[in-house]
């Protein structure tokens, strides 16, 4: 086998006729005739609370589905902990409709590693509300990550090294291998298809598009009908490829719950005015608030022939800032809680910005 340095040789070989090759795409995909063809306006879209886990330790990844009239219409694949290197972390499948109806999906990755900014960039492509913001796992940016890239077998196609992984069989062990390395690359393996020499007699490869649809099934049913259900609807689809993986997971993340002052008010630090005399000043406070939601986890065991089901909390904690003007008469501290001549404290229990 070639050695990685051998790999990269090749691959920089390879560089200038590629860059040509990228421009080339780059240019076909912003025409806005093919690209509104593609991927219809129409219709109310949303980011569904249900979600696909799925891989090893050390290589999760989470499924984020964003929804067309409640049908799946993509999925943003988000990396669980931290990246190697220059490692990508959000991979965006997309619901491509031809001419003629017929539906593919489409697999392109996000060079910018903050995944917050990757959100951001498919909630603008898909002019999603703000009120979705909260449906993500992440944060929202402020600012979107440029235009993602296509995606070939793990890596990006603008890679000098994309044609040479797309000519391999097998390229799981080379793309891993340049995950490990701190490349451009991200292997999430069933999305990327069976190995049929790695399983037994009469499993085929299952392709991408067969396991993404599965997926989407699976996020559709679990929304009318419950985990049990979705978790049959994917496992039949799957059937076709007569093969049995239980690496991955249902999650119905619910909504969150309202804000509770989960604490006292505590006393932070004074500030003096401007009077003179350190006499007048502001006086300021913080409290702890929390919220909790649901998150139903549903899975099969490693035959696929028995599913099981869990439920656990999960909670956010926060703080919420107040102040109060200080004049005391004589001088003395601030109070240790704010007194009822605080008119200012905020008697809800919603977080302050930044707390």
């Amino acid at each position: 086998m070639a050695t990685f340095t051998d790999w990269m040789r090749l691959g920089e070989a390879r560089m200038t006729s590629l860059a040509t090759l990228a421009l080339g795409a780059a240019m076909a995909c912003i025409a806005p005739e093919s690209a509104d063809a593609a991927h219809p306006a129409t219709g109310e879209r949303t980011v569904s609370g249900v979600r696909i886990t799925l891989g090893e330790e050390g290589r999760e990844w989470t499924l984020v589905p964003t929804l067309l009239d409640g049908k799946v219409e993509s999925f943003l694949a988000l990396r669980e902990g931290m990246p190697m290197g220059e490692n990508l972390t959000a991979v965006w499948y997309r619901k491509v409709a031809a001419a003629d109806g017929t539906e593919s999906w489409e697999t392109k990755a996000f060079e910018e590693q903050d995944q917050s900014k990757a959100i951001r960039a498919v909630k603008e492509a898909l002019a999603l509300g703000d009120s979705t913001d909260e449906s993500w796992p992440v944060a929202v940016a402020a600012v979107a990550a440029a235009e993602p890239e296509p995606m070939v077998k793990g890596v990006l196609e603008s890679d000098a090294l994309a044609p040479l992984v797309a000519d391999l069989e097998d390229p799981q062990p080379i793309v891993e291998m340049l995950e490990g390395a701190g490349w451009k690359a991200a292997w999430i393996e069933v999305l990327e298809g069976v190995r049929v020499s790695d399983e037994p007699s009469g499993v085929v490869d299952c392709p991408r598009s067969v396991v993404l649809s599965a997926f989407a099934r699976a996020v559709e049913v679990t929304t009318d009908e419950g985990l049990a259900a979705g978790l049959q609807a994917a496992m039949a689809d799957f059937a076709g490829c007569g093969w049995c993986w239980p690496g991955w997971e249902v999650l119905v993340v619910n909504n969150w719950g309202d804000w509770n002052c989960a604490g006292p008010w505590t006393f932070r630090f004074f500030q003096p005015g401007t009077g003179g005399g350190g006499q007048s000043g502001t006086c300021y406070y913080e409290r702890t608030v929390t919220r909790t939601r649901i998150i139903q986890e549903g899975y099969y065991d490693s035959n696929c022939s028995i599913t099981s089901f869990r439920t656990r909390t999960e909670t956010e904690t926060r703080k919420k800032f107040a102040s109060c003007e200080h004049v005391p008469h004589p001088p003395a501290p601030c109070p240790a809680t704010p007194g009822s001549s605080c008119t200012s404290i905020p008697s809800d229990c919603n977080p302050s910005e930044g707390g």
